[in-house]
């Protein structure tokens, strides 16, 4: 039986849409996972989270992977797919952005209504059976967020040596980027609140750039003008641009991984689902800002051939060339933060896992350092993983078996591909429930949407060919992870 063929437990056939409004009770340990219906999670006082973070550093944790995973270095990206069509590019985002906004609500729901302490394998095992689950929290334990971690890692660098006029070689990109991914680690463990305030501070640093980009992007030139010429010639595009969907996604991805800190999310059952909804919008204004604003500014051409360095070429045409290196240190920051944010998450996952008895020595990962108040050896699991990846991303990049893109494109389509299990579960709760018609068809419109979204993007990203084999084995690994390695349940 496929992951996808496990049929719901109990609590899932009753509809997550239903009772929208009353919140579920919340377990006081924050370890123990369920209802009687549903095989919980046996109490382990060691691996009792701690509740630390605020609403508002999870908006800036989704925000900040958000941004700093992808539009200050893929708008280039977007407007090759397009060649050089603004218009469509907004359209790819538009899309994309639907994902993030209803894939938000629609997880909200389930953060509203969950049993347990949260997260995405906690919703995945109390609402689409404990198969499904394994395979998803496989998923994001072992590929889709350490191989983020590790290319992120790598940008950092490429910034790094941008800033501080250093050699660009891939060489000594992906060497800072390798002590960037060990120290943010080291202070995640040490101090796991610093963390999350340099995640706020990081946040608020880079949102104010892309504000001045679009502003005076907007104001400098005719943004209609341009978006209408761009209109007129899409039907002329054919279907290439289609490919935009590839770093389209890589730029709004990053959003779901946030959810992994919901155990120690203050008041996480209020306060998950208004940073889903909160969040994803944020991110929509500030990115259509950006792209539409340095596109007219610079014209997109110049855009396609500065590359990275196109943020730094606009500060130079407006400031002078002493501005030049102003935008590297903004970039820098932006994708500091996303780093950080996605390392801040990745590091509980593990955890996660065995909590959910999902993975082998579940004791051991689970435990709570008692000193620290962190998960050491969840955090050293993660930390291995992500090196193994890295391993992968410098082969790969060396040996140019992904044009135009990296193996993080890869995973963010097979993620938006396997997201769709929790939108078609709580469709069908929405449409099952008792209520109104009308009522069932307003419940339902943010999964149908969500999931229509998020198949036409996932879909889109492995268009290419050169993907198909980097597909095919990752789905491979993932599959005999989940089911040779998920430790066996009694019946």
């Amino acid at each position: 039986m496929t992951p996808s063929s496990e049929p719901a437990p109990s609590a899932a056939r009753k509809g997550i849409a239903a009772d929208e409004g009353s919140p579920a009770g919340t377990d006081a340990a924050g370890v123990a996972e369920g209802s009687s219906a549903n095989a919980g999670i046996a109490f382990n006082a060691d691996a009792t989270p701690v509740k630390r973070y605020s609403l508002f550093t999870a908006i800036c944790l989704i925000v900040g992977i958000c941004i700093g995973s992808g539009i200050f270095f893929k708008s280039d990206n977007i407007l090759i797919a397009t060649g050089g069509n603004v218009a469509l590019g907004v359209a790819m985002m538009l899309l994309a952005a639907t994902t993030i906004i209803f894939g938000g609500l629609t997880l909200a729901r389930f953060a509203a209504r969950t049993t347990g302490h949260g997260g995405l394998i906690a919703y995945a095992e109390e609402f689409l059976g404990p198969h499904r689950a394994a395979f998803i929290g496989w998923n994001f334990t072992f590929l889709y967020m350490p191989v983020v971690c590790s290319v992120l890692s790598w940008v950092v660098g490429v910034y790094a040596c941008m800033t501080f006029n250093l050699p660009g070689t891939f060489a000594w990109q992906m060497g800072i980027g390798l002590v960037f991914l060990l120290a943010c680690t080291a202070w995640n463990i040490l101090w796991p609140t610093l963390s999350g305030y340099f995640q706020n501070l990081t946040t608020l640093a880079k949102a104010l750039p892309l504000v001045l980009v679009g502003v005076i992007g907007l104001m400098v030139n005719d943004p209609v003008a341009r978006l209408s010429s761009d209109i007129a010639a899409a039907p002329a595009a054919g279907t290439a641009w289609i490919a935009a969907a590839a770093p389209v996604a890589f730029a709004f991805d990053g959003w779901s991984s946030a959810v992994s800190i919901a155990p120690e999310l203050k008041d996480a059952h209020r306060n998950l689902p208004r940073a889903l909804i909160a969040a994803p919008i944020i991110i929509l204004a500030l990115y259509l800002g950006y792209f539409v604003g340095i596109s007219c500014f610079l014209g997109p051409q110049t855009v396609i051939e500065a590359g990275d360095a196109s943020l730094s070429l606009m500060f130079v045409k407006l400031f002078g060339e002493q501005a030049g290196a102003l935008p590297n240190v903004i970039a820098l920051i932006a994708v500091l933060g996303g780093a950080n944010g996605m390392v801040l998450a990745t590091l509980r996952m593990p955890q996660s896992l065995a909590l959910h008895h999902m993975m082998p020595c579940e004791r051991t990962v689970s435990r709570m350092n008692a000193a620290l108040r962190f998960p050491v050896a969840s955090a050293m699991i993660a930390l291995a993983t992500t090196l193994f990846w890295v391993g992968v991303h410098t082969v790969v990049s060396a040996l140019g078996l992904l044009p135009n893109g990296d193996i993080s494109e890869v995973v963010v389509a097979m993620t938006m591909l396997i997201l769709p299990l929790y939108y078609a579960e709580a469709l069908r709760g929405a449409l099952c429930e008792d209520a109104p018609a009308l009522i069932r068809v307003r419940r339902a419109m943010a999964p149908a949407i969500a999931l229509a979204s998020s198949l036409t993007i996932g879909l889109s990203s492995i268009s290419d060919p050169t993907r198909w084999p980097f597909v095919m084995a990752f789905t491979a690994l993932l599959l005999v992870m989940t089911f040779a390695l998920t430790p066996k349940r009694d019946a």
